[in-house]
């Protein structure tokens, strides 16, 4: 008799259940190995996977996807990189080169290989703007405005997060509160890229639109932006004790509300969920709870009969991505809410 369950309710084990079928897709395509057929052996493909299996307890399998990770996409100056390329897919090299490192640095702190996060981690710091606290959303001289995005700056914050180090991860959390006070109305169109002197970017970017700004009054938009700010700044108040952070973690959630609806329709709401499991936590406000099994139950509405999360227009690296990004948040989810509850 378990004396102590964890009080996960019939929901969250429905989510779990729905994680394991995505683990099960992955195990499908690996025959048994740590490694993805030809077809899918690209940096995009794996990135996500070992900090998704971790969090499952798959600790050998996460394990041995993180040495994949790191004997194939390493590089001496501690980046990641399918080859001169990020990906085959050419989404990961235009918006989120830097923020792809993030993934597998954090895993490395949890699945114990601190050579590897000491590595990825001075590899983030080639990447550091001084000016902002930001940090690159390409490769260095990549684009000559030195952009950086809200989902990289978080992605980055988090990874330093992950390995303690409090300073670099605070002057993350501090760049996107400025870049949140650069904004307009909560109605209006929210810009997520800022220059190398810590301006928004407006004009044309070389990215489509909605790569560029998310317009509250139009669907499909990149609600996974606030989401992961939103999410990270929640994690360093937890470390901190700081209150601005939660403030801001708060603030950059309650941009989804002029959005209404539109947010919970399809996949891209999986960031949305996963701060909000972590805001729930946090202040145990219901509003957040509900907000995390609105976006469960789409998700698992939106799950392939193969356990996948895959899409037909997108590329079976971006697909692979997809998977593994969902498993981990409905895992999250889970954890999260049942901590609250504690």
């Amino acid at each position: 008799m378990i004396a102590n369950p964890l009080p996960f309710d019939a929901p969250a084990q429905a989510w779990v259940r729905a994680a394991g079928k995505g683990v099960a897709w992955l195990e499908a395509a690996l025959n048994g190995g740590s490694r993805l057929p030809a077809s899918l052996h690209d940096l995009a493909s794996y990135y996500k996977w070992p900090l998704a299996l971790a969090t499952l307890g798959r600790m050998r399998q996460g394990e041995a996807m993180l040495t994949t990770i790191n004997d194939c996409f390493l590089t001496p100056d501690g980046d990641f990189r399918t080859s001169a390329d990020k990906s085959s897919d050419p989404l990961y090299g235009q918006i989120s080169d830097t923020y792809t490192n993030t993934w597998p640095i954090a895993a490395a702190r949890l699945l114990g290989r601190p050579d590897m996060g000491r590595h990825g981690l001075d590899g983030l710091r080639g990447r550091f703007v001084e000016a902002t606290g930001g940090y690159l959303t390409g490769i260095p001289g990549q684009y000559e405005d030195n952009r950086q995005d809200i989902v990289t700056v978080a992605g980055c914050g988090n990874a330093f997060l992950a390995w303690d180090a409090m300073n670099e991860a605070a002057g993350a959390g501090d760049c996107l509160m400025r870049i949140l006070e650069q904004q307009g109305p909560a109605d209006a169109p929210f810009h997520l890229y800022i220059d190398g002197r810590g301006e928004t970017l407006e004009g044309e970017l070389g990215i489509p639109e909605t790569l560029a700004r998310i317009d509250p009054a139009k669907p499909g938009q990149v609600y996974v932006y606030w989401g992961m700010a939103s999410v990270f700044l929640a994690r360093l108040y937890t470390v901190s004790h700081e209150s601005r952070f939660l403030e801001g973690a708060r603030a950059y959630f309650a941009r989804h509300d002029a959005c209404g609806d539109m947010v919970f329709d399809g996949i891209g709401c999986c960031k949305t969920g996963w701060a909000a499991a972590t805001l729930y936590r946090l202040t145990g406000d219901a509003v957040y709870r509900d907000v995390v099994h609105k976006v469960a139950a789409e998700l698992l509405k939106e799950q392939c009969e193969d356990g996948s999360w895959s899409r037909p227009q997108l590329s079976p690296q971006l697909n692979c991505d997809c998977t593994a990004e969902i498993v981990y948040h409905l895992s999250q989810y889970t954890l999260e809410l049942a901590s609250a509850r504690g």
